[in-house]
């Protein structure tokens, strides 16, 4: 190795293929090389916590790296206070640093220099990779191929389509991550109403395993989605089926509502489509609602439930290439 200890540091917001690019570099050519997260007080920064997870996450195989975090009292970048993180690196550190890395679009600045006498200072071009934070925050899904798959994941758009039993919702969900390109989370239910042996010999903790199947589908899907990830359903769309065959009969009727409520709590999606129960009624094994005055009482409670947890749904009807229509042209406008 050229160096024993070296230092590469940045606010890493977010953290794109440039950063990991250049700590590579750095690491080839130390012992030991150091990556300093830089925190400031700003509203405006990504979570150090998240922050700091890309960070560990690109770097778990690369046995001489080492991150660490300083923080700052001033509230932005610009103001940051560069000798106080200077001195907190090298008393994180407590040994000479051999070497500081950093993009050469601080060269000429001369900050390093001052900041780490002693030190050798090398820059590293950006010619392969010229890209930078700013411009990924200006516009995260123009510049998408330059984020880490850890950090995609973050900026990824959660899109879910509900609605009632035959409403279209399963063939929509695969026709829009057909034409995103993107990864969809299929309706849990019917992986467990198959196991059940039929929807006819479903019993309520069968609805207990919906709800976690969905979530263990939902982060696998998530790590393959590409700026959006399509979701078949949600908790409360379960909640919704356990309260048609099961509320008034079951012990769980306290603590399923709880959970499948937090759980929606949880999800922060972007985006809901509600699809209306306006196109033909089709049974395919799993359905038993198919009367036209029932299909509408059994929507509007579904409406109830989602207006209970303040789910804020934009409502789309019409016939099936309506529908994709119309659904394609919200997530566009999600993906400007």
């Amino acid at each position: 190795m050229k160096y024993k200890v070296g230092m590469y540091g940045g606010s890493f917001n977010p953290l794109h293929l440039g950063h990991v690019n250049n700590i590579i570099i750095a690491a080839n050519q130390c012992e030991k090389l150091y990556v300093v997260l830089s925190v400031t007080k700003s509203k405006n920064e990504i979570s150090h916590k998240e922050r700091f997870m890309w960070l560990k996450n690109v770097t778990n195989d690369m046995e001489n790296v080492e991150v660490f975090e300083i923080f700052d009292n001033n509230d932005s970048k610009e103001s940051y206070d560069w000798e106080k993180g200077a001195e907190d690196i090298k008393t994180y550190i407590g040994q000479p640093i051999d070497v500081v890395f950093s993009g050469d679009d601080y060269q000429g600045r001369n900050i390093w220099e001052k900041l780490y006498e002693g030190s050798e200072v090398v820059y590293i071009p950006r010619s392969n990779l010229n890209i930078s934070s700013t411009q990924i925050r200006q516009n995260p899904y123009k510049y998408f191929e330059y984020l880490p798959n850890v950090v995609k994941k973050y900026y990824t758009k959660k899109v879910c389509i509900v609605g009632t039993e035959s409403c279209g919702k399963s063939t929509l969900v695969r026709n829009l991550a057909k034409y995103f390109n993107t990864a969809y989370v299929e309706e849990a239910g019917r992986y467990i109403c198959d196991d059940a042996g039929g929807i006819d010999n479903m019993q309520p903790y069968h609805y207990f395993e919906i709800l976690f199947k969905h979530k263990q589908l939902e982060k696998e899907a998530l790590a393959n989605a590409n700026k959006v990830l399509i979701i078949d359903t949600d908790s409360l769309i379960t909640l919704y089926y356990y309260q048609l065959g099961f509320e008034g009969t079951s012990d769980y009727d306290v603590h399923f509502p709880q959970i499948a409520e937090c759980i929606s709590a949880l999800n922060n999606y972007d985006l809901y489509i509600f699809l209306e129960p306006d196109v033909e009624w089709v049974q395919d094994g799993t359905r038993t609602y198919g009367e036209d005055d029932v299909r509408a009482e059994n929507n509007k409670k579904l409406k109830e439930i989602l207006d209970r947890n303040n789910i804020q749904y934009i409502s789309v009807s019409g016939d099936y290439n309506q529908r994709y229509e119309t659904s394609k042209n919200l997530i566009e406008e999600l993906l400007i």
